[in-house]
Parts: structure tokens; sequence; C-alpha cells
């Protein structure tokens, strides 16, 4: 027979509970009492805080992620949202870049219709007429 204790999901929680509402100082007693490793509790909690406490089976309960997956999630999504937060920020520069252009542009294409009215020439003047006299 082993001497390992088994325990059901709600006497998980009120040990959990009775523990975290312990003053300090006297947590080690409420371990010492239940028979329950620090550690032991400490997975329990995580267990708890995944929503996986109640779900769990008598045999092959595992966390679906171990904290050190987590972290390299955690890693791995930093990297990604600054991957994307340089991507927004290329973008923002192209768009200045591309209303300064669109800016200059019109005032070139304003610039160039003036230049085109200013070149036309004037009406040709009835040739029966004399030419206007500079006096």
């Amino acid at each position: 027979m082993s001497g390992k204790r088994v325990w059901t999901a709600g006497e998980k929680r009120a040990i959990l509970e009775e523990y975290e509402l312990a003053p300090w100082g006297t947590k080690g007693a409420v371990l010492r009492r239940h028979g329950v490793a620090h550690a032991v509790l400490a997975r329990w909690a995580t267990y708890r805080d995944h929503g996986l406490l109640d779900s769990a089976g008598s045999r092959g309960w595992r966390l679906r992620m171990t904290p050190k997956g987590e972290n390299s999630e955690i890693v791995r999504l930093r990297a990604e949202v600054r991957r994307l937060e340089a991507e927004r920020d290329q973008a923002l520069r192209d768009r200045e870049v591309a209303e300064a252009a669109a800016e200059v542009l019109g005032k070139a294409s304003a610039l160039l219709q003036q230049m085109l009215r200013s070149a036309e020439p004037t009406e040709p003047s009835d040739p029966s007429s004399p030419p206007a006299s500079s006096s």
C-alpha cells in the first residue's frame, strides 16, 4: 500500500483557502496539520488557477502548458508584439512619406498648370489691324 494520500478537489480547495487565509508565520502549521508539502500545495494552486483542479483524473493529470512552456510562449509573443510594432511604425513612416510626396506632386502640378496658362499665346490679332504701338 502506498503512503500517498489522495485528496478530492474539494479538500484541495479547502486546504488552499485555509493556507492562503492563514496569517504570516502560521502557514507552515497549516501544511504540517494536513501533511502537505509546500510544492504540492503550489502545484494545486497552479492547477486551480488554470481551471484544472476539478477536472483532474487519478492518473496523467498534467498542466496543458508547463511554466517553462508558458515562459517560452510569453517570450515568443513579446517578440511578435515587437515585430508588429516595428511594422506599424514603418507603415506610419511610409504613410508620412507618401502624404508628403502627394503634397509635393500636387504643388508641382499646380505650378505646371500655372506655367502652361501663362505660356499660352494670346489671341492672334487681326492681320489687317495695325500692331499696337508701344508709346
